[in-house]
């Protein structure tokens, strides 16, 4: 009886043994099979470049080969070959990826050669619907497999490289936007100086062809999201301001705005001018805010520099136009103390603040203050008598009309 009962008990582990194999063995088989039916879809749909679906397909592939587990040879075989051909199929992923943004978004780059000759450089850009659709795509689908990163850089630092740089540093750099039926293309043609023939790019220029240039970037990009693993989606125009912003303030900063800063002589000329500068640094400034390439404000202060970056070299050149003035206002003003005291001059109600036709300083801004003087003494009934003032009030009435009308 005990016997008959130990061989039924060892007839059911083996039936329990024999089962287990089997449904180790179906599933082995049936994740070979998705496996296969994996990386058959992602051929397909390379072929047919649906890379964010591709993507999706073989991030499935990973996890069913991490379940195997092979318990005989003939399984630790095929294991490897699957192994291998994912690796594969992997690579020719990355590559096919990086082939369509070379296709979508494609450089040339100048002629390696003589500094003399004309150099021109351009980023072309696919304007099809369904090529914009793909470029989406293609951007998506690199941030899911981690090249997105490294790509978005690359093209950043060209961008500064082939297009800010030349516009910023060389005064005959040309701009042009050709748009075609098929693609759009931003093209910048210069010819390089000698370091000492070097011309400073006036700011208004300098601004006028990069905002030429950021609005063909914002043309081809806008609508475009990055899709980081640690952050929400961010538009691309954002992160290539966030790239590029610190280089292109740096550029325009030291190439074009200190080169016209006004260095003596604070009369209202300069002080028109320093205006002028101003007034087109704001102006480009707010251009960018409006195409959204400067970084938004953030809590941890991360996503500020853009913005803290062109406030910072404006303060800069406020400061240093500031210095200029009160060094010219101390020079002045130690001259004055060096004059006679009782050295006087005629004032009278054609010459309100002196006779100028010998005296420094005449300008046309106190020709038009002397009109106005007259032509309010003459509205009001007033006349001023003929007499004489100390030649440092005199010097001080000229002073204080030249602020009154930078002030105004």
């Amino acid at each position: 009886m005990c016997k008959l009962q130990l061989t039924q008990q060892s007839k059911g582990d083996m039936v329990s043994e024999r089962l287990a194999e089997f449904d180790h063995l179906l599933s082995t088989v049936d994740a070979f099979i998705q496996i296969h039916i994996a990386l058959q879809s992602v051929d397909t749909e390379l072929r047919q470049q649906e890379f964010f679906t591709a993507v999706s397909d073989f991030e499935t592939i990973q996890p069913l080969l991490q379940s195997l587990k092979a318990e005989c040879l003939l399984e630790s075989a095929v294991i490897k070959l699957l192994q291998m051909e994912v690796c594969i199929t992997r690579e020719r992923l990355l590559y096919e990826l990086g082939e369509a943004w070379n296709q979508l978004v494609f450089w040339t780059f100048p002629a390696e050669g003589r500094h003399d000759r004309q150099k021109t450089s351009s980023l072309s850009v696919s304007v099809l619907a369904a090529k914009h659709s793909l470029l989406s795509q293609v951007i998506l689908a690199m941030s899911r497999v981690s090249m997105l990163q490294m790509r978005i850089r690359t093209f950043a630092e060209r961008i500064v490289t082939h297009l800010v740089e030349p516009v910023a540093c060389n005064h005959t750099a040309l701009v042009q936007t050709i748009y075609e039926a098929e693609q759009a293309i931003v093209q910048v043609n210069s010819v390089p100086s000698p370091a000492s023939e070097q011309i400073p790019v006036p700011p208004s220029d300098a601004f006028q062809k990069l905002q030429q240039i950021l609005s063909f970037l914002h043309g081809m990009f806008a609508g475009i999201s990055v899709h980081d693993t640690d952050a929400k989606p961010l538009p691309l125009i954002q992160k290539l301001g966030q790239l590029i912003s610190s280089r292109l303030f740096d550029l325009v900063y030291d190439n074009c705005i200190l080169p016209a800063m006004p260095v003596s002589c604070c009369n209202a000329v300069t002080l028109v001018s320093f205006s002028s500068i101003m007034a087109d640094t704001e102006q480009f400034h707010s251009a960018l805010d409006q195409m959204g390439f400067l970084p938004q404000s953030s809590v941890n202060g991360a996503e500020t520099c853009g913005m803290e970056s062109l406030v910072d070299r404006l303060n800069n050149a406020n400061a240093k136009f500031a210095s200029v003035r009160s060094q010219e206002l101390i020079h002045r003003a130690r001259c004055l103390m060096q004059q006679e005291l009782l050295q006087s001059v005629h004032v009278s109600m054609d010459a309100p603040i002196g006779d100028l036709s010998s005296g420094e300083g005449r300008s046309r801004e106190l020709d038009i203050f002397v009109k106005s003087c007259r032509e309010q003494a003459a509205g009001s009934g007033l006349k001023l008598p003929t007499c004489k003032i100390r030649y440092i009030m005199h010097h001080l009435m000229q002073h204080i009309s030249l602020l009154l009308t930078a002030i105004a």
